[in-house]
C-alpha cells in the first residue's frame, strides 16, 4: 500500500478530510457536518471526524487505519481544554497511527500560503487571522467565537439585522436589506425576525448565512448593507495589523485569505483587500494556494521529516507603486452613477472610517504632545508647515491658538508652500520646491526648542521635506503627519502620526479623508499642548481673549462655573481682577486679593489648579 497521511480541517459549518501520498498528491477527499465542540458537542464531533476521514480513505482506496500521520485542524483546539478532549477523540479513532491537533488557523496557513511564514486572515462562519515568522513564534487575532468576533459572516449578519431593526423603528436609513433578508426566510414582517433570530434551534452558522445577500446588496450599494461590510473588512485588517506588529513583520509577508466570505465573494474579498493594503502596507494578499484541509495533510507530511518551508522570499516593493491615497476606491467606481443619497451616504460611511483611523494612533499623538509641551514651556514655538489642503489646515488651527488659549503672537505659526495667496487660491508648484521649505525654516530662525509638525497627505510632498530635513539639523523636534506608509517623510521625524485612511472617494482628492483627520489630529496637537501648558482649568478656557461681547459673556460664564457663583458675582469678581480669568477664580476661591492671586499665578508657572493647591 503506497504510504499516506490524513489531514482533516473542520470548524463551525463543516469538517474536510483530505489524503495525501507521501509526495503530496491529492488521493481522496470528503465532506461532513459542523465538528464545533460547542455547537454539536463530543459525539457531533465525533461523529463528522469519523465520517469525513472514513469517505475521504474510501475514496482513495486506502485502509484509514494505515495512514503514516494524522493532523486534525479544528476550531477550538488552541484552548486547552478543548484541545483534550480532541486528542482524546483522535487516540480513541486513531489509535494506531501518530497524530496532532492543532488549531484550524494553522493549517489555513500552511495550506495557504504553503510555508510557515506569514499571515492568514479567515472569513466564514467565524473569523481569524493567524501568523507565523518562520523562526518558531506565532501570533493570533480574533477566534473569540461569534459573539465576540469582528469581520465573520455572523458579524456581517448581525449588522445588517440591527440595520433593519433601526431601519423599522425609524431613526436609521431604509435599507433593501429588509425585503432581501424577510424574503430568503420567508418571513411577513421585520418583527417576526425576533422570533426567528432568538428560537432556541438557532444555530450561529444559520445566522451567518444570510451574510452572502448582505454582500449582494452592498456590491449593488445599499448603505447600510456597505457599512456591515466595511466593519467587517475594517475588523480583519485590524486582525492582520495586529498579528504583524505581534510577530513584527515590518518587510513584505504573504497574507492568504481563506473561508468562505473571502474565497466565494470577489466583491468582500475586494474590499476586504483595500482595508488590509492601507492599514498593513508590507502585507500581500494572495488567493490560498491550497485549503486548510490539505495544510493539515502537509502539517502529517512534516511529522514525517518532511519539513516545509519557512519564507517564501518575497520580493520587496521597490517603493514606486501607487500609494493608498492615490488608489481607486473600490466601493466608488461608479461613483457618477449612484444616487445623490447614495453619493452623501458613502462619503459619510467613508469619513466614519477615518476618523477610526485616527484610533490607532493616538499613543503616537499623545507622545507628541508630551514632548512639544517641555519645549513651549521653555519658549519654544510649534510650527505646521504644509502644502495645498494640509497648509491651509495648519494655518487655520495657528490662527485659533490666539483667540482659544491666548497664545502669544507667534507662538504656534502656519507656514504654507506659495505664502499668503496659497490660502485662497491654488499654487500646486510651490509644493515641489524642497530649498523654499528650507529657507522658511531658515527664516523663521528654527532652533532647538522648537517643534516642527510637516503635515503631507501623501508623505512625500517637497516642500515639506525640505522644511522638515533642515529643522532637523537645527536640531528642532521633528513630527509628521501622514496618511500613507512607506513614506520618505517618516524618515524625517522623530514621531510619525499616520492615521492610514486609504483610497479617497475621489481617487487622489486628499482634502476628503485625509484633510479630516488631518484636522482632527491638529486639533488634538494644539489642543493638548495648550493643556499641559495650562490653559484651560478642567475643560474651561481660562485664557479666553476677551475680544467681544460673544467672548466677554463666556469668560463671565467661565468664572461662574469655576467657583460656583452667579454670573452676576462673577461679573463682580472679573471687575476687580481688571477682567483676568485666571485671576478671578484664584483669587475668588482662595479668598485672596487680586495682586496676591497674581504673585500664586506667577509662581504656579500660569496654571490655575497649581496655584490653587500650591501652599
Amino acid at each position: 500500500m503506497t504510504p499516506f497521511v490524513i489531514g482533516v480541517d473542520g470548524g463551525g459549518s463543516k469538517t474536510e478530510a483530505v489524503i495525501l501520498d507521501v509526495v503530496g498528491l491529492e488521493l481522496g477527499r470528503w465532506r461532513d457536518g459542523s465538528s464545533n465542540l460547542h455547537i454539536v458537542g463530543k459525539q457531533g464531533v465525533r461523529e463528522a471526524l469519523a465520517a469525513s476521514m472514513q469517505g475521504a480513505a474510501s475514496a482513495a482506496g486506502v485502509d484509514l487505519s494505515q495512514a503514516a500521520a494524522v493532523v486534525w485542524a479544528l476550531a477550538g483546539a488552541g484552548r486547552p481544554d478543548d484541545a483534550r478532549i480532541l486528542r482524546a477523540l483522535q487516540a480513541e479513532l486513531l489509535p494506531e497511527t501518530p497524530g496532532r491537533v492543532v488549531p484550524d488557523a494553522v493549517a489555513a496557513l500552511v495550506g495557504g500560503v504553503g510555508a510557515r511564514f506569514g499571515v492568514v486572515a479567515i472569513s466564514g462562519t467565524g473569523m481569524m487571522v493567524y501568523g507565523e515568522d518562520g523562526r518558531g513564534a506565532s501570533a493570533r487575532a480574533g477566534g473569540w467565537g461569534h459573539l465576540l468576533d469582528g469581520g465573520s459572516g455572523y458579524a456581517i449578519a448581525l449588522d445588517a439585522l440591527r440595520a433593519i431593526a433601526r431601519a423599522d423603528d425609524g431613526y436609521d436609513l431604509p435599507t433593501r436589506l429588509t425585503s432581501r433578508i424577510l424574503s430568503a426566510l420567508q418571513l411577513p414582517s421585520p418583527q417576526h425576525l425576533i422570533s426567528w433570530l432568538y428560537a432556541p434551534e438557532r444555530k450561529p452558522d444559520q445566522i451567518a448565512a444570510l451574510a452572502p445577500w448582505v454582500l449582494d446588496e452592498a456590491e449593488a450599494g445599499d448603505l447600510m448593507a456597505v457599512e456591515a461590510v466595511l466593519q467587517a473588512a475594517d475588523a480583519l485588517a485590524a486582525g492582520v495589523d495586529a498579528v504583524a506588529r505581534q510577530l513584527a513583520l515590518k518587510d513584505a509577508f504573504p497574507l492568504a485569505l481563506s473561508g468562505g466570505l473571502l474565497t466565494g465573494n470577489a466583491f468582500y474579498r475586494a474590499v476586504v483587500i483595500q482595508s488590509i493594503r492601507t492599514r498593513v502596507p508590507a502585507a500581500r494578499p494572495m488567493p490560498p494556494r491550497a485549503d486548510a484541509a490539505t495544510g493539515a495533510a502537509l502539517l502529517a507530511l512534516e511529522m514525517l521529516k518532511q519539513p516545509l518551508p519557512t519564507d517564501k522570499g518575497l520580493e520587496q516593493s521597490d517603493g514606486e507603486e501607487i500609494w493608498a491615497s492615490e488608489q481607486r476606491n473600490v466601493l466608488t467606481l461608479d461613483l457618477d452613477t449612484r444616487t445623490t443619497l447614495e453619493l452623501v451616504g458613502l462619503m459619510h460611511l467613508e469619513d466614519k472610517r477615518a476618523v477610526a483611523a485616527v484610533r490607532p494612533v493616538l499613543p503616537h499623538i499623545a507622545a507628541a504632545i508630551d514632548a512639544i509641551a517641555p519645549r513651549m514651556k521653555q519658549g519654544g514655538r510649534l510650527i505646521y508647515v504644509g502644502a495645498g489642503t494640509s497648509g491651509r489646515l495648519g494655518v487655520l488651527d495657528a490662527s485659533e491658538c490666539p483667540p482659544t488659549f491666548n497664545s502669544a503672537p507667534g507662538q504656534v505659526v502656519g507656514v504654507i508652500a506659495g505664502g499668503c495667496r496659497a490660502l485662497t487660491e491654488a499654487v500646486e508648484e510651490a509644493e515641489d520646491d524642497p530649498d523654499s521649505g528650507a529657507q522658511a525654516m531658515r527664516d523663521l530662525a528654527i532652533g532647538p526648542l522648537d517643534s516642527v509638525v510637516g503635515i503631507a497627505a501623501s508623505g512625500r510632498t517637497p516642500y515639506v521635506m525640505g522644511a522638515l530635513t533642515e529643522a532637523r539639523g537645527r536640531g528642532a523636534l521633528t513630527i509628521a503627519l501622514i496618511c500613507n506608509l512607506p513614506a520618505p517623510m517618516s524618515n524625517l521625524a522623530d514621531y510619525v502620526l499616520a492615521p492610514l485612511v486609504g483610497p479617497e472617494v475621489i481617487a487622489g482628492s486628499t482634502r476628503l479623508k485625509a484633510g479630516t483627520v488631518q484636522k482632527l489630529v491638529l486639533n488634538m496637537l494644539s489642543t493638548g499642548v495648550m493643556v499641559r501648558l495650562g490653559k484651560t482649568y478642567g475643560n474651561l478656557m481660562v485664557d479666553v481673549q476677551q475680544l467681544n461681547a460673544k467672548l466677554q459673556v463666556r469668560a463671565r460664564r467661565i468664572v461662574a462655573q469655576a467657583c460656583h457663583i452667579s454670573e452676576e458675582e462673577a461679573q463682580r469678581v472679573l471687575a476687580r481682577c481688571d477682567g483676568d480669568v485666571k485671576v478671578a477664580i484664584v483669587s475668588h476661591t482662595l479668598g485672596i486679593d487680586p495682586d496676591a492671586a497674581r504673585q500664586r499665578l506667577q509662581q504656579a508657572g500660569g496654571v490655575v489648579r497649581s496655584a490653587l493647591q500650591n501652599p
